[in-house]
């Protein structure tokens, strides 16, 4: 039997006849075709982009003048830079240059102050010694006038008002304002009507008189202790405060408050103040930008309208 032909038929035996490739005899299988390359993407076709406009400046430039030179205007924009210039470099020229300038401003300054004072003096309503006297002998007698015509006032108003004092009887406050109701009643006539709250009497502070309350300061809108309540029979009430208030509080806000209730009238409550009053506020609708830009025309429209108010 022919050994070496039977091998070679032997199926699966063929790397027997393979004997010179030795160990090495292992191949790695032909590699498969690769599949054939995509064709190129066509290029994006381009896309029509509107120009962006230019972007416009948020601040436009300053159109306004330079001051005048030696303007108040000039002189704080440019004696600092002057100023520093001598420092800096204290040559004669440099330094002799800024007190010049600065010697300008401080005469400008004494001439404003000259004729402000001529001014004042020649126009009674700019005038505050006409609103309350600035020396002491006349500020004193203001005070004497507006007190005679406080008392005089309250007094009257004493005929026809009263005060009715909220009180508790574990209130701490409370009793520190017996002092001055009663000086209210001593010296202006006032009638006082003492309230417990809470039914019981005030430690420490004996009164002539006082009732618990029966729906008064429900009625009054009183709500805790100490209250003080101005009231106008039969129905008429105004709350003063619901603090302890000090006599001349209490002549001040009782007259403050009947002039807002109308119960006394505007020229009498001013007789009280030691101030007289002046207001310029009726002068604003008139003033236009014309008249502001032409002084004589401001000062002829200004001296008429104080005319007419006198």
């Amino acid at each position: 039997m022919d050994v070496a032909g039977a091998q070679e038929e032997l199926p699966g035996r063929e790397w027997l006849s393979r004997g010179r490739e030795g160990w090495f005899w292992y191949r790695d299988p032909a590699a498969e075709p690769a599949d054939p390359p995509l064709p190129p993407s066509p290029p994006p076709k381009p896309v029509a982009v509107n120009p962006v406009p230019p972007v416009q400046p948020s601040v436009t430039p300053s159109t306004r003048a330079e001051p005048l030179p030696l303007s108040v205007a000039w002189f704080r924009q440019n004696l600092d830079t002057y100023r520093d210039a001598a420092i800096d470099n204290p040559t004669p020229e440099n330094v002799r240059r800024f007190l010049v300038l600065q010697r300008i401003m401080m005469d400008k300054s004494t001439a404003f102050r000259r004729t402000f004072q001529e001014v004042i003096a020649t126009t009674p309503a700019l005038d505050a010694n006409t609103e309350r006297p600035l020396d002491s002998v006349g500020a004193n007698t203001a005070n004497e006038i507006a007190s005679a015509a406080t008392q005089m006032l309250l007094r009257s108003l004493a005929q026809t008002v009263g005060l009715v004092y909220f009180f508790r009887s574990d209130c701490p406050l409370c009793g520190t304002q017996v002092e001055s109701l009663e000086a209210a009643q001593r010296l202006y006539g006032f009638t006082v009507l003492y309230v417990s709250l809470d039914g019981k009497p005030m430690p420490r502070v004996p009164l002539r008189a006082w009732a618990p309350d029966a729906g008064q300061a429900q009625r009054m809108g009183v709500k805790d202790a100490p209250a003080l309540v101005l009231m106008r029979p039969p129905s008429e009430f105004l709350v003063l405060s619901e603090s302890v208030l000090s006599l001349p509080a209490i002549a001040e806000r009782t007259l403050l408050r009947a002039r807002l209730a109308g119960w006394i009238s505007e020229d009498d409550y001013r007789a009280t103040r030691p101030v007289r009053e002046r207001s310029f506020l009726s002068l604003v609708n008139g003033i236009t930008p014309d008249l502001l830009e032409d002084p004589e025309k401001f000062s002829g429209y200004i001296a008429a309208r104080m005319e007419d108010s006198q």
